[in-house]
C-alpha cells in the first residue's frame, strides 16, 4: 500500500480571515495563520505536480520530502505553543485558526506525534475549543497505526493500483450513528466525496 491517503485542503478550512476574538495576542493569529497559508500553498503545488508527474515519479518523492520537512517545523512552533499556553483553541483564537495546530499534528509522518497528541486534542474537543471530528480523525489515525481497525472510518488509503479504498472499520452497523456523535457526515456521503466507489 502507498500508506495513508491524507487530503486536508479545504476540510475545515475556507480562507482564513484575521477576525479573531481579543483574547490571543495578534502575534500568535498571526503565526498560525503563516503555518496555515504555507502549509496550503506548498499542498497545492504538490498536487498540481503529482497530477503531471504520478505518485511514485522522483518529482513527487522530492516533494513529499519538502513537504515532511515543511510539517516537522510547523509541528516545532506548534510543540512550543501548547507547552507554552495549552492547545490554541477557539477561545484563544477562533474559527478557523483553531484547526491549524490540529492540521499540523495529524499531517505528520511520525506515529508517536499522534499518539503524544490525542490526548491533547481531546481535551480540546471536550471543552469545546475544536470540533469533535478532529478527535475522529485522529483516533483513527492512531488506531489504524496500531494495527487496530478505524473506528469512525475516516482514513483512506490508496493501494497499489492507485485506487483509493477505506481502511477497514469495527462495528459496520453503527458506523453512522458514530460518525454523528462526531458530527461527521454520513460514510456513504464521505467517501463519495472522497471517490471512493466500495467498501467492505
Amino acid at each position: 500500500m502507498k500508506g495513508i491517503f491524507i487530503l486536508f485542503l479545504t476540510v475545515f478550512f475556507g480562507s482564513v480571515v484575521l477576525a479573531q476574538p481579543k483574547t490571543a495576542p495578534n502575534n500568535l493569529r498571526a503565526q498560525l495563520t503563516k503555518i496555515y497559508n504555507e502549509d496550503q500553498q506548498q499542498r497545492q503545488e504538490y498536487a498540481k505536480l503529482e497530477q503531471q508527474y504520478g505518485w511514485g515519479s522522483r518529482e513527487a518523492q522530492a516533494f513529499r520530502a519538502k513537504l515532511k520537512a515543511m510539517n516537522d517545523r510547523h509541528l516545532q512552533e506548534v510543540d512550543q505553543i501548547i507547552s507554552r499556553q495549552g492547545y490554541p483553541g477557539r477561545s484563544a483564537v477562533g474559527q478557523p485558526l483553531d484547526q491549524v495546530a490540529f492540521m499540523v499534528i495529524q499531517q505528520s509522518t511520525d506515529k508517536a506525534v499522534h499518539q503524544k497528541y490525542l490526548p491533547v486534542v481531546t481535551e480540546a474537543a471536550n471543552k469545546g475549543e475544536l470540533d469533535k471530528a478532529s478527535v475522529a480523525i485522529l483516533t483513527d489515525l492512531v488506531r489504524i497505526q496500531n494495527g487496530e481497525k478505524q473506528v469512525y472510518g475516516t482514513q483512506v488509503r490508496v493501494n497499489n493500483q492507485g485506487q483509493k479504498e477505506l481502511y477497514p472499520i469495527e462495528d459496520q452497523a453503527g458506523i453512522d450513528q458514530r460518525r454523528k456523535q462526531m458530527d461527521l457526515e454520513p460514510l456513504d456521503a464521505y467517501l463519495r466525496r472522497m471517490g471512493v466507489k466500495s467498501y467492505e
